[in-house]
């Protein structure tokens, strides 16, 4: 420990070196975790951080000193005149950069799934963590007895209203219904008595029976239950419908949710927009500074709305092709190679077939998210067959009429990673693989069109009939609401239904996807197709799939069980830490 004198006498010392008085140093404490230090958080001065972080990037002395000078009045915080300082300062360095630097934590209550997928699209500069239907159970209703799931009032406005709501209860009603009889099922295959968990962390696994600490025992039980829950929770999600509401809660900066209420405002969904304004509401009287310009993106709903219909335009008497459920869209080689076949071969005619290629691939992922097709079918046959005219509409439309340099084009301009992956998964595998960061995505409508993905635990338990029928009648629904309502008819779309879209990646992003992705505890769907990936991979290139040499092709039925039994060892060692019995 620090003598009191050496502490007094560095404090003198530091303060005569950056002129900061003693009294200073104790306004200091209000603000900063270490008034004297070369190291330091800042505290209490939510909203006002970004631009005294911006000011002090331009001044002479250090923070402190910029601090106490220019934002501190009378020995507080100058609300007025740190608002005006801001706002200079927003001038003088952009707000986008300074967004940066200031952030808030956000919560999203009791909203669509489908709507959280809105959000989150924007992935850089915020995180997200939301409900997990692995975990939660969609039973319950709210105070007026009706279930959960969120209510379009363009929707409930029309002649679909009671449709919607019958089928909507109807999924829930068999969801609940199904809660038990999977348990039972679960329970029968993995009882209690035959159940083995590292309960005491000591890499040796043990029945119930075996145990003698009632502590073990409970942990024991526990384990056991979320073990079976979490089962029953995966295999039920299948017909949860994306019109269920659920919780998110987001911590961004400034620049983040500027870019995220530009698209929510955009969003072709009403829920979106309201969710919109609500959030832009609540984070005025945070950070009001570093969200004032979010506001429909004019020119992006313009471009969608435009490459919509041409792109309709270009393939509505083209039947899609049977499409992979995992097809890794390389380098067209029988392309290059005949237009390099035509005649003598040079370095620029290898050029030119190499720019050829990838000009097709881009406005294939330019088209993409406005058809049905597979990525393959657009590049490979599609566009390839275009005439010029057209390749020129499609570019001209997917860019538009840019008026400033924040009017971006959107992914399709991505197209140029290792690993492009043209994907037919459940929705609940797209929910689960869309949040990496590091990734380039595309996606198409969502819909019950492409069908159902069957759950196997549903077969052997004897229940296919009765999830083949949520299915029906969602589909049902869809086709009536698309009719009027092609946006939100998406609400009527289960976990289980088969979505396509695209997910690219570079080689770095690889190893962690897949590696994470393929860990025991992963849910079997995403571990299945995290694995194809890798096996796609390796068929083009084995060196780089082979030091990959964490993706783990493991059969592992009941691996949550060890994943809970590791947290009750945990859960153990913090009620030694904090000496609870």
């Amino acid at each position: 420990m620090i003598p009191k004198e050496a502490q007094e006498g560095s404090v003198a010392q530091v303060a005569k070196m950056a002129k900061i008085t003693k009294e200073e140093i104790k306004l200091l404490n209000k603000y900063v975790t270490d008034p004297t230090g070369n190291v330091f958080c800042i505290k209490g001065m939510e909203g006002l951080v970004g631009a005294a972080y911006a000011r002090y990037s331009r001044a002479r002395g250090g923070f402190r000193e910029t601090l106490l000078k220019e934002f501190i009045k009378e020995g507080v915080i100058d609300a007025q005149h740190a608002e005006e300082l801001i706002q200079r300062v927003l001038i003088a360095f952009g707000d986008d950069s300074v967004g940066e630097l200031e952030g808030a934590h956000l919560s999203f209550e009791n909203m669509s799934i489908l709507a959280t997928k809105e959000m989150e699209e924007c992935r850089i500069g915020g995180s997200p963590i939301e409900q997990s239907t692995r975990y939660v159970f969609y039973d319950q209703k709210d105070d007026q007895g009706n279930y959960k799931y969120y209510r379009d009032p363009k929707i409930m406005a029309s002649q679909h209203a009671d449709s919607y709501v019958a089928t909507m209860d109807f999924l829930f009603d068999t969801y609940c219904e199904l809660i038990e009889p999977m348990k039972k099922f679960y329970k029968n295959l993995k009882p209690m008595d035959q159940a083995e968990y590292d309960i005491k962390g000591d890499c040796n696994k043990q029945k119930y029976s075996d145990l003698k600490d009632e502590k073990c025992k409970k942990a024991f039980r526990m384990t056991y239950t979320m073990d079976i829950r979490t089962r029953d929770c995966d295999t039920l999600r299948y017909i949860l419908p994306i019109s269920t509401t659920t919780n998110v809660g987001w911590f961004g900066n400034g620049r983040f949710y500027q870019g995220l209420l530009s698209n929510l405002y955009s969003s072709p969904y009403t829920e979106a927009q309201d969710l919109g304004k609500a959030g832009h509401k609540e984070l005025n009287k945070v950070i009001p500074a570093y969200v004032r310009r979010a506001k429909k993106d004019d020119y992006r709903v313009t471009v969608e709305k435009n490459m919509y219909k041409l792109a309709e335009d270009i393939t509505k008497d083209i039947e899609a092709m049977p499409g992979e459920t995992v097809g890794l869209v390389a380098d067209d080689a029988n392309y290059i190679a005949h237009k390099l076949g035509e005649g003598y071969i040079t370095l620029d005619k290898v050029e030119k077939a190499l720019q050829g290629n990838h000009d097709n691939m881009t406005l294939a992922m330019m088209l993409y998210p406005y058809t049905n097709l597979p990525l393959k079918q657009l590049k490979n046959y599609v566009v390839k067959n275009l005439s010029e005219d057209i390749r020129k509409k499609i570019i001209i439309t997917y860019i538009g009429q840019r008026r400033s340099r924040r009017d971006r084009p959107y992914r399709a301009l991505e197209g140029s990673y290792a690993y492009t992956f043209d994907l037919v998964t459940d929705w609940g595998v797209y929910k689960d693989l869309m949040r990496h960061r590091m990734t380039s995505q595309l996606r198409q409508r969502f819909s019950p069109l492409l069908g159902f993905e069957m759950p196997p635990d549903i077969i052997e338990a004897g229940f296919e009939d009765m999830f083949s029928q949520c299915h029906e009648k969602v589909l049902e629904l869809y086709n009536k609401l698309y009719a009027d309502f092609p946006d939100e008819a998406s609400y009527a779309t289960l976990h289980g239904n088969k979505n396509r879209w695209i997910l690219a990646f570079n080689e770095r992003e690889a190893y962690h996807l897949l590696e994470l992705r393929t860990t025991p505890q992963g849910h079997t769907a995403y571990r299945k197709i995290a694995q194809e990936m890798h096996k796609a991979i390796k068929k083009k290139s084995s060196w780089r799939a082979d030091n990959m040499n964490f993706v783990d092709y493991g059969d592992y039925k009941w691996a949550r069980g060890d994943s809970e039994a590791r947290q009750r060892v945990k859960e153990n060692e913090l009620d030694k830490k904090y000496k609870k019995k």
